[in-house]
């Protein structure tokens, strides 16, 4: 299961929540690094870098992190070369977001915390989730790879 690889990148913070200065990854760094390795996807470490400022909704508490990194993913497996050919692409990615909004009942960093979590409690719980929705999203347009 994705959940399980993204859990590599998130078990400090689901250890050590209240100390941030612990956690090794962000939300959108556990989902395209635990996406990587579970879908085979083969990004390189110095690309995979690409996606640290979306991280705590791009460093702002804006659009989340868990979302774009998804939204990372999805480019990763189902893009293709040609902009104009991308039309599944964006089906995907705007269902991957419907998907998403309606679990976190929104898209921004900040009220999904209020929205979902307790004041004193951290995002790890919240990217297994993201996780779950993005490995069902996948599966539903798994025959439109492109890699």
């Amino acid at each position: 299961m994705l959940r399980d690889e993204v859990r590599k990148y998130t078990e400090y913070e689901l250890q050590y929540e209240t100390q941030r200065e612990l956690y090794h990854y962000s939300c959108a760094q556990a989902i395209l690094h635990g996406s990587n390795d579970y879908y085979n996807i083969g990004l390189q470490p110095k690309t995979l870098k690409l996606i640290v400022p979306f991280g705590a909704g791009m460093c702002t508490g804006n659009t989340c992190g868990m979302l774009t990194g998804g939204i990372a993913v999805i480019g990763a497996l189902f893009a293709e070369e040609m902009p104009t050919q991308n039309l599944n692409m964006k089906e995907i990615t705007r269902y991957w977001t419907e998907q998403f909004e309606s679990e976190f009942k929104n898209l921004n960093c900040s009220l999904i915390k209020e929205i979902n979590l307790k004041p004193d409690e951290r995002c790890g719980s919240l990217i297994l989730k993201a996780a779950d929705i993005l490995e069902e999203v996948v599966e539903k347009y798994k025959d439109d790879f492109t890699m």
